[in-house]
């Protein structure tokens, strides 16, 4: 059993390209839910029907110290974990509204319209296409040149 404090504070999800030193946060989503979700969490149901019961806003880590807190704590964690290529971390606030990492995702849905990370990269004016094109790029830096 694991026993964990919850955290009722802010939720956000970060999204993040590259491996190594070349990894970086390119957006964060705050996860706000509607009066119809299940309360208090972002569980399965609420994300399985997510156009109905979630509004994903767009937090700018510039006029936020919380969301650059939270950025700064994903990207940390994305290299320290050795994640590659692109995925997202979610980061919720304790009751000082102090970010916490809740958890990696380094193998992140890619459904253009359904899943975080490319719904981030909507949001931040990034087309599908482009997020696949990086993710490849980065992932063909790791390959040895062919001769």
């Amino acid at each position: 059993m694991l026993v964990e404090a919850f955290l009722p504070g802010r939720e956000f999800t970060v999204g993040l390209l590259g491996t190594g030193a070349a990894a970086a946060a390119i957006g964060t989503i705050e996860v706000h839910l509607r009066a119809a979700a299940q309360p208090l969490i972002y569980s399965y149901q609420n994300k399985e029907n997510c156009e109905d019961l979630v509004d994903y806003r767009r937090v700018d880590a510039a006029g936020d110290a919380t969301v650059r807190e939270a950025e700064a704590i994903a990207l940390q964690a994305w290299r320290v974990l050795g994640c590659r290529d692109a995925g997202r971390i979610d980061i919720r606030c304790d009751a000082r509204g102090k970010p916490q990492f809740m958890e990696v995702n380094p193998l992140a849905g890619m459904h253009p319209e359904h899943s975080d990370l490319p719904i981030i990269c909507s949001q931040i004016g990034m087309p599908y296409q482009t997020l696949i094109e990086k993710i490849v790029a980065s992932a063909r830096r790791r390959m040895p040149p062919q001769r």
